[in-house]
């Protein structure tokens, strides 16, 4: 039975992240046009998000930066996935742009916002990232594979050709990593104002 609208229904959400976690992208087709999963794809890139911002912060205690670990949880892991989750808002509303305004293929934000919620889920492989060995790895495929599912994520809530939902779909992803990396500093200091993978940008 559907909640209402903007409710939550644990379970269902629960269910979704399981077949997304086998590739079935059937769940953004799914997510699209049910308006009660507008709040749990929001909850999915938060919590997704803050994971990453963890999983950056645990990669730091196993090593020897000289960085005071509160600082950076409190710059990379909290204020940073904070900017993080803006920067997705930011980059679901350029990929709308784009669809709409430069492609004039049909699309609705509030669908976008779901599909692309849910797409955010592989962020939060980035907690692992302080397993020895496999950091870096690991915050990569996050990344790769959140940008690969918000590909077929927009694909779902448009009727532009793949070739320009790929398109606006990397622009929107574009706006989100460029700004993130630039918000990490280079000259070895604590200013890393991003969560995870960011954390590897040019010291």
């Amino acid at each position: 039975m559907m909640q209402p609208t903007g409710g939550l229904d644990m379970n269902s959400l629960i269910q979704r992240l399981r077949r997304m976690a086998m590739l079935d992208a059937s769940v953004f087709d799914e997510v699209k046009g049910d308006a009660s999963a507008t709040i749990p794809a929001l909850l999915v890139v938060v919590v997704s998000t803050f994971l990453m911002g963890v999983g950056g912060w645990l990669w730091l205690l196993f090593q020897d930066f000289g960085y005071e670990e509160s600082d950076f949880f409190l710059k990379s892991a909290v204020i940073g996935s904070v900017l993080a989750i803006v920067l997705w808002g930011v980059g679901v509303f350029v990929t709308y742009v784009m669809l709409t305004q430069i492609f004039r293929a049909t699309a609705d934000v509030n669908q976008l916002v779901r599909v692309m919620g849910f797409a955010g889920a592989p962020l939060a492989l980035g907690v692992l990232m302080f397993i020895p060995g496999l950091d870096y790895g690991l915050g990569v495929a996050a990344v790769g594979l959140y940008f690969g599912l918000s590909v077929l994520a927009v694909q779902s809530a448009t009727d532009a050709s793949p070739g320009k939902a790929l398109a606006a779909a990397a622009a929107g992803f574009a706006v989100w990593a460029v700004v993130l990396s630039l918000l990490v500093s280079g000259d070895g200091s604590t200013d890393v104002w991003a969560p995870g993978i960011f954390i590897f940008a040019p010291r």
